[in-house]
């Protein structure tokens, strides 16, 4: 269940093909059950945007949040909170990867929280192909 906080884990219909996220017991294409953990691409397009301004108590910190509706490599689409990008910058068409970040803490415990949010993709010079 750990897996599911940390990466994007969705799961695949192993009868029709079809991917999902979050995870269903039923696929909604050909309603088998025989459906599969699936990693999820890391990488897809934005398609939709807004911002927040006003935030959940404990996320007060990160106003004001930006989310995304995210078109991911293999079609699925995901609502995703966007960082590394002013407001501003956002354009629909511009290619995003997911990030590990923290997203709250608790402050009586200490306890904090990780887990997927979405960045601009960056091209990173001078790598070896």
């Amino acid at each position: 269940m750990r897996d599911r906080y940390y990466s994007i884990l969705g799961n695949k219909c192993a009868d029709c093909g079809q991917e999902y996220f979050p995870p269903l017991s039923v696929c909604r294409k050909c309603h088998s059950t025989n459906l599969r953990d699936k990693q999820m691409p890391r990488n897809g397009t934005l398609l939709s945007y807004t911002m927040q301004k006003e935030s959940l108590p404990g996320f007060e910190d990160q106003e004001p949040m930006m989310f995304g509706l995210v078109r991911l490599d293999n079609g699925v689409k995901i609502v995703a909170q966007l960082v590394d990008v002013s407001y501003e910058s956002l354009e629909r068409g511009t290619n995003l990867r997911a990030v590990f970040r923290r997203i709250r803490s608790n402050g009586e415990s200490g306890q904090i929280f990780y887990g997927y949010k979405f960045a601009p993709s960056r091209k990173i010079t001078g790598a070896s192909e």
